[in-house]
């Protein structure tokens, strides 16, 4: 069993990619992903794997890779990957055997193979109400559920304990709303954890693992343990 570095962990996560390719636009900081004007609706676990194809564009990725780099050194099956390579497939309306976007090199991994330009933003003058616009054009109709948060937000920070729920259907925004409440909180810690679809037995506090995991790796002055690293795999990929 081998351990990583404390160096690997601590390592800051890259800047946010904003880049164009055939008809779409990925927005990697805003959620989004357009295609000729029009929102397509793409899960996070899906979006995450695209944005991380994207930003080494032309390079091989290895499923190991790409499973460290989204479900962060979770110990998670090679399932979970084609079922987000496919969603993300569908999406693009890419084919897997005449590949457009996304190329399966066989037994090792995947590359994105489509040209893409970096976006970058003008820089905006004018009033703030114009800067506003601007900002919120891709969030549109949340206005009432992102003031909700704030306010059960405001009661928590005045000793009032609250658990919030945000639901509804898969690609609504969910994701989008929670990211925006976050970004507009201020400087506070954060912790996020994701259920993922196990086969076989599974870890029951898995999500809190994760959040807990994430805290700590935020926090430099905290000693990190070596963990282990992830068995090699040779189940072919598709």
């Amino acid at each position: 069993m081998a351990g990583r570095t404390a160096g690997a962990e601590s390592q800051a996560k890259p800047d946010p990619i904003r880049v164009r390719f055939d008809a779409f636009e990925l927005d990697e900081a805003n959620a989004s992903l357009v295609r000729s004007g029009s929102a397509v609706a793409l899960a996070p676990t899906p979006f995450a794997v695209l944005c991380a194809l994207v930003r080494k564009r032309g390079t091989l990725l290895t499923a190991n890779t790409l499973l460290d780099e989204v479900w962060g050194h979770q110990h998670v099956s090679d399932s979970v990957l084609r079922t987000a390579i496919s969603e993300l497939r569908t999406a693009l309306d890419d084919d897997a055997r005449q590949p457009r976007f996304i190329q399966t090199v066989s037994r090792r991994g995947y590359r994105f193979i489509a040209d893409a330009t970096d976006v970058v933003a003008a820089p905006i003058r004018g009033n703030v109400a114009a800067v506003q616009s601007f900002v919120d054009s891709s969030f549109i109709g949340r206005a009432e559920p992102l003031r909700r948060l704030h306010a059960a937000w405001d009661k928590a920070c005045s000793g009032k304990r609250a658990v919030v729920w945000v639901a509804g259907e898969p690609g609504i925004g969910k994701t989008t709303l929670i990211e925006r409440f976050v970004a507009g909180a201020g400087d506070i810690a954060c912790a996020q954890g994701q259920c993922i679809e196990h086969y076989g037995t599974g870890e029951p506090y898995l999500p809190v693992l994760e959040a807990l995991a994430g805290l700590c790796r935020s926090d430099a002055t905290l000693p990190l343990g070596s963990q282990p690293s992830r068995p090699d795999r040779s189940t072919p990929i598709c």
